[in-house]
Formats: structure tokens, C-alpha cells, sequence
């Protein structure tokens, strides 16, 4: 079974190797550096963030693979 992402994309995307994650997709980073450095950025955020929650609410089934806790 595949790992639930942590975080969500919530601005701009981000590219790890050759994949590319856009806002409202699901991402889980390499490591803890990567998503301290994305989190410092405010290009991602954890999913029970209030910030994620709105973004899924305003785009509902552009991540399909998160769990919202609802």
C-alpha cells in the first residue's frame, strides 16, 4: 500500500527528480531538510494545515490520495 502524503502543494509546484507536483497535488518530500526548506518557502504545507484544508475544499478531487482527517 502506498504511503499517504504529508503535505500538500500550496503554491507553485515542485519538482523532485523527474516528477513535477502542482498546487492541490499531494507530496511527500525526499527528506526532512526538503520539506523544512519547502515549509520555510510556503510551497507546501501539512495536510491538517487550515491552508490545505481550504485549498482541497476549493478543489475537490485534485487530490484524491490525501488523507483529510474528515
Amino acid at each position: 500500500m502506498a504511503k499517504k502524503a504529508e503535505y500538500l502543494v500550496i503554491d507553485g509546484c515542485v519538482q523532485d527528480g523527474r516528477s513535477v507536483v502542482v498546487k492541490g497535488e499531494p507530496y511527500s518530500p525526499p527528506n526532512k531538510e526538503v520539506a523544512d526548506a519547502l515549509l520555510a518557502e510556503g510551497r507546501i504545507a501539512a495536510i491538517k494545515d487550515p491552508r490545505a484544508q481550504q485549498l482541497l475544499r476549493d478543489n475537490p478531487g485534485t487530490a484524491d490520495d490525501v488523507d483529510d482527517g474528515e
